[in-house]
């Protein structure tokens, strides 16, 4: 019995001390960036209280990443690649050109896309991680917060004949933006899909029959042009496309210029 004892109080004391030795890391447009060691079950906000926020930061594309996201995230980015080859194989049996060129080229650029581990949620937004206990998460330890500057652009991947970074244009709707990003032969007519800077996704209908109403999107946002769902449907989910916009969703807001 007393080494069952001493062995509960030295699983709890393992336990305290995992507990007060978190790191956190806060990166970006912060006016104290770094690591914090942090005790006794931090938050969200006693993190972002130390690290000071800058008020230009840019918190609708902050971002929190943790470790636990990551081997979900992998197996998403996995899951993905072997869909793209099926439809890339399937494209080359039938000589589809335009169908093999944008599998390819979309598969090329999931596989070259970071594993972030970012967590989301509804706001990162110091302010109100401050006074909303529903959005004043628990930290873990290895967890990293960053929060950016304001981007200008908008990107257009997927589908498309280039993929484009565009400039983000104030009441400019989703679909305009394709006037300046054609889509290829391989896209679906009837859809596109919006990832928010806060990873929020929506599905837009975009042909006569089913157009939604204008989306108005936000700087760094990202459009992506989905492969037509009717010709890939014999080779990849019917959710194939809803899970690309998904996986995008856990990347960054950014300027950074999308590989030709």
């Amino acid at each position: 019995m007393r080494c069952l004892l001493r062995a509960g109080c030295l699983l709890i004391s393992l336990c305290v001390s995992q507990l007060s030795s978190a790191q956190v890391t806060v990166t970006g447009a912060v006016a104290r960036p770094g690591t914090y060691p942090l005790a006794e079950m931090p938050r969200l906000a006693d993190v972002t209280k130390l690290a000071q926020v800058d008020p230009e930061a840019y918190v609708l594309g902050a971002s929190w990443s943790q470790r636990s996201q990551l081997l979900s995230q992998r197996r998403e980015q996995a899951g993905l690649l072997y869909e793209l080859e099926v439809i890339r194989q399937q494209a080359a049996a039938a000589g589809d050109d335009a169908m093999l060129a944008a599998s390819r080229s979309l598969r090329d650029w999931l596989q070259s896309l970071p594993l972030t581990g970012r967590r989301l949620v509804r706001t990162l937004d110091p302010a109100q991680l401050a006074i909303s206990d529903a959005d004043n998460f628990p930290l873990d330890d290895g967890d990293q917060l960053n929060y950016p500057k304001r981007p200008t652009s908008v990107r257009v991947v997927g589908a498309v004949a280039h993929p484009c970074t565009l400039p983000q244009v104030g009441l400019k709707a989703a679909r305009d933006y394709l006037a300046d990003c054609a889509p290829s032969s391989a896209a679906d007519k009837e859809l596109l899909y919006v990832i928010q800077p806060d990873g929020q996704v929506s599905e837009l209908g975009i042909a006569l029959w089913n157009r939604s109403p204008p989306m108005v999107l936000a700087p760094g946002a990202i459009i992506y042009v989905p492969l037509d769902r009717h010709v890939i449907r014999s080779a990849a989910d019917d959710v194939f496309n809803h899970e690309v916009a998904n996986f995008l969703a856990t990347q960054p807001a950014s300027d950074t210029e999308v590989p030709k």
